[in-house]
């Protein structure tokens, strides 16, 4: 990556991040409707755009599926079955009832993908590595320091589940832990539409059985707080992708360094 200015994509991710943090919120219970869908899609195309314009960084979506099937790739998608089934609930409505929810959760969870993967993989990763370099070092700290607000904006959540601390701190802990697994997919598939579909999925496939509930609480969200070993057993098996995926990680930056 040809090295440039670090200030222009600093300022371009404290922008999207005020204005989508500002405006979700402003739209409370539409933040996961059809206007915070949208929302989403919108800034994370506009956040690509820019990047693309002010770092040259190509959104490319050839090699995905090179990507999908290499082993960190097969990491994400072994994330994504986990929460399949370790999301599970018992369901009370039919498959063509539910139809039309799991359509829309797709949808909508694919935005949050975009969204999210465009502000901080797509803008924080790629202006950090830009600025860091790109030595094994520097990577590290670039995915590292991507991961960790990526994972404290989820305290925003109490926002609107304030009774929920420890359930969304546990939520805070493995969302950092994600961080890291998506930015460690994304430098060494370097390709970004592969994050965007694995985080949507990873979403996605955690809230697909409320579509089939009459009465859900919400997308994943539970009646109660979680206990504070709940919330430990929770963070667990996504603090394990993520260890996985860095010590692949580790593995490609020290191949690379010896034949570069």
């Amino acid at each position: 990556m040809e090295k440039r200015k670090f200030a222009p994509g600093l300022v371009l991710f404290i922008i999207m991040f005020l204005i989508s943090t500002v405006g979700l919120t402003l739209l409370g219970e539409g933040n996961f409707a059809l206007p915070g869908m949208i929302a989403r899609y919108v800034i994370g195309t506009v956040s690509v755009v820019f990047m693309a314009n002010i770092y040259g960084v190509e959104f490319k979506i050839k090699g995905f599926f090179k990507g999908l099937f290499s082993v960190i790739g097969l990491v994400g998608v072994a994330c994504c079955i986990h929460n399949l089934l370790a999301m599970r609930i018992p369901t009370d409505i039919g498959f063509k009832e539910g139809l039309p929810n799991a359509i829309f959760m797709f949808l909508l969870m694919m935005s949050v993908g975009v969204f999210e993967e465009a502000i901080y993989r797509g803008v924080l990763f790629n202006t950090l590595r830009n600025c860091l370099g790109e030595s094994k070092g520097r990577i590290i700290l670039a995915v590292i320091l991507s991961a960790i607000p990526f994972g404290l904006t989820h305290f925003l959540n109490l926002i609107f589940y304030p009774n929920h601390v420890v359930w969304i701190t546990s939520q805070v802990v493995y969302a950092t832990a994600g961080g890291v697994l998506f930015a460690c997919i994304y430098y060494i598939t370097d390709n970004f539409w592969l994050v965007v579909v694995l985080h949507g999925l990873y979403d996605y496939l955690a809230s697909i059985w409320s579509c089939f509930v009459s009465q859900a609480e919400g997308i994943g969200i539970p009646a109660v707080d979680s206990t504070i070993m709940q919330g430990i057993k929770d963070a667990i098996p996504d603090c394990i992708f993520g260890l996985i995926a860095f010590i692949v990680l580790l593995v490609v930056l020290n191949k690379r360094e010896k034949y570069s």
